[in-house]
C-alpha cells in the first residue's frame, strides 16, 4: 500500500462536489446569497459551454482571503464541527472554490465597501493557488467567472456537450429554487447563444414569495394558488409556510417539475415530504400533479445537513412530527367545505350497535346536530346506527299528522345547519342523545311518510338517504348476515396465508395464481417473461370465442383477444397518429413561464403532431413569445389551451417521448377498442398467431388501455 499524492486526492474530491453544470453554478450562487447580496445575475455563454459568470453585489473578499480563498476545506462559515448545529448559510465545507478550480479555470474580480471603486482580479490555477493579482476597477460585490468547464475531464465535457439542453434545464430549475426563497434579492438567469440573449429566470427584490413564484411558473395561476400555513407547538414547533394549487385540473401539471421545497430556507430533497405532498394532492386531483413552493421552519438541532457535498440530501431527526403536521396543512387547505346536513326539525337517537367489531362494543357517536320537533307540528326522528368506524347508517322516521296544522306559534323551520368539519360542530344548543340498549323498541308507525330524497356529506362521499322506514329486525338481521359473511372472508384469507408451501410449489413451475388485480398480474408476467417471447409462442387454439391458447416452451397460456389486439392498435394511433388541427381567427398570445416556453419552441414539431400550431416572435419578452394558431380536433371535440399545457408538462418530465394529452388517450383507447376483434368473434390459426405475435412489438404488452390484463399463465407443463 501507498498513499496518493496531494493532486490526485484534490482531484477525486473534486470530482465529487462538482458533478456537472448544475452544481457548479449552484455553488457560486449560494456564495453570493451568503454574502448578503440584494442583486445576484448569472450570465451563460452557449448555455454554459463557453464560459459562466456569476455576479453579486455582497460585501466583497477581505484583501487578507485573497491567498486561501480557492484552498481545500479553507471557510469563514464554521471553525469546529458543533457550528453545524447552528450554521445558516448555504456553505461551509469550504470545497466550492477549490473543487471549481480543479474543474474549470477561475477568475474573481472583488471589491469591499472600503476599497470601491477599486477592486481585484483574481487567477487561481488547478490546485486552487493565487497565480495572478491584478487591479481593476469594480463596485463592492463579487464576480466569478468560469470558463472551460470539464475541460481536463473528458468523459464529463463529452456529456455535458450532447446533454447540454437537458443539463441547461436543470440549471433553470435550480435557479428558480434559489429565486424563490430569497426574500429581497433580485435573482436573473441570462443566456447568450448565436441566436440571441434571452433571460430565462428574472425576479424582482422588493416582493413576496408568490409573485417570485408566479414570475417562475407563470401569472396564469395566481386565481389557483392557495397559502398553507402551520404553527404549533403541539408537532413540536413545526411551522409550516408557502403556496400549493389548487386541486382542479387547470392548476395542475402532468409532471412534478414545478414543485419547490426548502427545509430552513435551504432547498433540498426530502423524498418522503414530496411524496406525501404529490398523494394528497393527487387524492382529490388524480390526474395532475401540484404546483408548490413549501418551506419547513426546524430547530436547526434536529436536521443534519452534512451527508452529501451538494447538501441537498438531508436527515430530519422527527420526520414523522414534520408529516403529521404537514398532512393536517395540507388538509385545512385542500379539503372543500364539508359536513352539510340540512333536514329540518330532527330528533337524533343514537342505537347501540348489535355487534362487536374485534371483540370490542363500538362506541356511537353523534353526527348530525338535533332539533326536536313537538306534539303540535310533528317532526322527524333520525336514527343513527354505527356499527363500523367511518361507516353510518341512517333510518329517518318523518311522521306528519295530518289532522295537526302549523299554527302561528309554531317554531320556524331552522336553516341548514353548516360546519367546517365534522369534529367541530356549528355552534348550536346541547344536542340531548339518548342511547339505546337491547332490546330496542320498534320504530314507531306513521300515518304518512313523505318521500323526500335528503342529502349527508360527510368527508368527501355524499350519502343520499331516502325517507323510507326500516324495521330493527330486519335490519339487525342483514347486519347479521354481512358480519358472518365478513368473518368466512377473513377465515378464507388466513387459509389462503397458511398456504405458503402450495404457493413456493406453483413459483417452482413458474406459475402465476391468477388474481383479479391487473397490475399483480402485470408484475407478475413481467417478471417470467419478456414481451419478445411473444414471437416465439405457438397457437393452440380458440377458447370460447374470447380467448387464444398459446405455448412458449412448457408454459401455457391464454390470451384476451380483445385485450391483446386493443392494445395493439392504441399504441398504433398513440405513436403514428396525426391529429388534425382547426386554424384560429386570429393568433392566441399564451403567457407560459420561460422553461414552458423554451421547452415549447425546442418540441415545435411534436406538438405539431398533436394539432397545435405555434408562431414565435423573438421581438416579444421572454414568456410572451409564442402564439397559438390552431387548435386540435377530433370529430367534434375541440381542445384548448389546458391541453396544450398539458403536452408541454409532459415533454418537461420526458422530452424523448411522443406524449399525448390526457384526453386524446381517452378517445384513442376508445377508437382502438371499437376496432379491434370483439369477444365472440370466430378467429383463424393465422389470425391468432398475428394477435400474439404483435404483442411483441409493443412497449407495454401487459395491459390493454383501459387496464384489462392482456395474458395470463396457465400452466406449466410436465418436463
Amino acid at each position: 500500500m501507498q498513499a496518493i499524492d496531494a493532486a490526485t486526492v484534490h482531484r477525486l474530491c473534486a470530482g465529487q462536489v462538482i458533478v456537472d453544470l448544475a452544481t457548479s453554478v449552484k455553488e457560486l450562487l449560494e456564495n453570493s446569497l451568503d454574502a448578503q447580496s440584494t442583486h445576484v445575475e448569472v450570465k451563460l455563454k452557449d448555455s454554459g459551454l463557453t464560459s459562466i459568470t456569476i455576479t453579486d453585489n455582497g460585501h466583497g473578499i477581505d484583501t487578507s482571503s485573497f491567498s486561501t480563498l480557492c484552498r481545500k476545506h479553507w471557510t469563514s462559515k464554521i471553525s469546529r464541527f458543533e457550528d453545524l448545529e447552528h450554521v445558516s448559510t448555504f456553505g461551509f465545507r469550504g470545497e466550492a472554490l477549490s473543487s471549481l478550480c480543479s474543474v474549470a479555470q477561475v477568475t474573481i474580480t472583488t471589491a469591499t465597501r472600503d476599497s470601491a471603486p477599486m477592486g481585484t482580479e483574481l487567477e487561481y490555477n488547478t490546485s486552487g493557488e493565487l497565480v495572478k493579482q491584478t487591479q481593476v476597477a469594480r463596485e463592492r460585490g463579487t464576480t466569478v467567472r468560469l470558463t472551460q468547464l470539464f475541460a481536463k475531464w473528458p468523459v464529463r465535457h463529452q456529456d455535458l456537450k450532447k446533454n447540454i439542453r437537458r443539463e441547461y434545464l436543470r440549471l433553470v430549475s435550480l435557479v428558480e429554487q434559489y429565486a424563490i426563497i430569497s426574500d429581497n434579492v433580485r435573482v436573473s438567469l441570462v443566456n447568450h447563444t448565436r441566436t440571441g440573449t434571452t433571460a430565462h429566470v428574472r425576479t424582482v427584490g422588493q416582493s413576496d414569495r408568490l409573485t417570485r413564484l408566479l414570475s417562475v411558473v407563470g401569472a396564469s395561476l395566481r386565481p389557483h394558488m392557495v397559502r398553507i400555513e402551520h404553527d404549533s407547538m403541539e408537532d413540536g414547533g413545526v411551522k409550516i409556510h408557502g403556496y400549493i394549487s389548487q386541486p382542479i385540473p387547470e392548476a395542475g401539471r402532468s409532471g412534478s417539475d414545478k414543485q419547490y421545497l426548502s427545509v430552513n430556507n435551504r432547498p433540498c430533497d426530502v423524498p418522503h415530504i414530496k411524496r406525501l405532498i404529490n398523494e394528497t394532492y393527487r387524492a382529490y386531483c388524480p390526474a395532475k400533479y401540484p404546483v408548490f413552493a413549501i418551506s419547513i421552519v426546524l430547530d436547526a438541532q434536529t436536521v443534519d445537513v452534512n451527508l452529501t457535498p451538494d447538501k441537498r440530501t438531508i436527515l430530519i431527526r422527527h420526520e414523522a412530527l414534520v408529516l403529521d403536521a404537514l398532512r393536517k396543512a395540507l388538509g385545512r387547505v385542500l379539503e372543500p367545505e364539508e359536513s352539510v346536513f340540512s333536514v329540518n326539525r330532527v330528533q337524533t337517537q343514537i342505537v347501540a350497535p348489535s355487534e362487536t367489531v374485534g371483540g370490542s362494543p363500538v362506541q356511537p357517536q353523534i353526527v348530525a346536530p338535533e332539533h326536536r320537533g313537538n306534539a303540535e307540528t310533528g317532526g322527524r326522528t333520525v336514527t343513527v346506527e354505527t356499527s363500523v368506524p367511518g361507516v353510518i347508517r341512517c333510518f329517518v322516521d318523518d311522521r306528519t299528522e295530518p289532522s295537526r296544522k302549523r299554527t302561528a306559534n309554531s317554531a320556524p323551520e331552522p336553516n341548514p345547519v353548516h360546519s367546517k368539519k365534522l369534529k367541530d360542530p356549528p355552534a348550536q344548543p346541547p344536542v340531548s342523545a339518548t342511547r339505546t340498549s337491547r332490546p330496542t323498541p320498534a320504530l314507531p308507525t306513521q300515518p304518512t311518510a313523505s318521500k323526500k330524497l335528503q342529502t349527508m356529506v360527510i368527508g368527501n362521499c355524499r350519502n343520499r338517504i331516502q325517507n323510507d322506514l326500516c324495521s330493527w329486525s330486519q335490519t339487525r338481521s342483514r347486519m347479521q348476515r354481512k358480519h358472518a359473511r365478513h368473518k368466512s372472508q377473513l377465515e378464507e384469507s388466513q387459509d389462503r396465508s397458511m398456504r405458503s408451501e402450495d404457493i413456493a410449489d406453483d413459483a417452482e413451475r413458474g406459475g402465476v395464481q391468477n388474481t383479479d388485480d391487473p397490475e399483480q398480474a402485470s408484475r407478475a408476467l413481467s417478471r417470467l417473461i419478456h414481451k419478445t417471447d411473444f414471437a416465439r409462442m405457438s397457437v393452440i387454439g380458440q377458447f370460447n370465442h374470447g380467448f387464444i391458447v398459446a405455448r412458449q416452451s412448457s408454459d401455457l397460456y391464454i390470451v384476451d383477444q380483445h385485450a391483446a389486439d386493443e392494445k395493439h392498435n392504441f399504441e398504433h394511433l398513440q405513436h403514428r397518429a396525426v391529429i388534425s388541427s382547426q386554424p384560429l381567427i386570429q393568433p392566441t398570445r399564451l403567457e407560459l413561464s420561460i422553461v414552458d416556453e423554451a421547452v415549447a419552441i425546442e418540441h415545435r414539431s411534436t406538438l405539431e403532431r398533436n394539432g397545435f400550431r405555434i408562431q414565435v416572435d423573438d421581438t416579444k419578452s421572454p414568456g410572451h413569445k409564442v402564439a397559438l394558431l390552431s387548435q386540435p380536433v377530433i370529430g367534434q371535440t375541440v381542445f384548448s389551451q389546458h391541453d396544450f399545457m398539458e403536452l408541454v408538462g409532459k415533454l418537461c418530465v420526458c422530452p424523448e417521448a411522443m406524449p399525448r394529452c390526457e384526453r386524446a388517450r381517452k378517445m384513442f383507447a376508445s377508437r382502438a377498442c371499437r376496432m379491434s376483434i370483439m369477444v365472440g368473434d370466430p378467429l383463424s390459426v393465422a389470425q391468432m398467431s398475428s394477435v400474439v405475435h404483435n404483442l411483441s412489438q409493443l412497449d407495454h404488452p401487459w395491459n390493454c388501455p383501459h387496464g384489462r390484463p392482456t395474458m395470463r399463465h396457465l400452466y406449466r407443463l410436465p418436463s
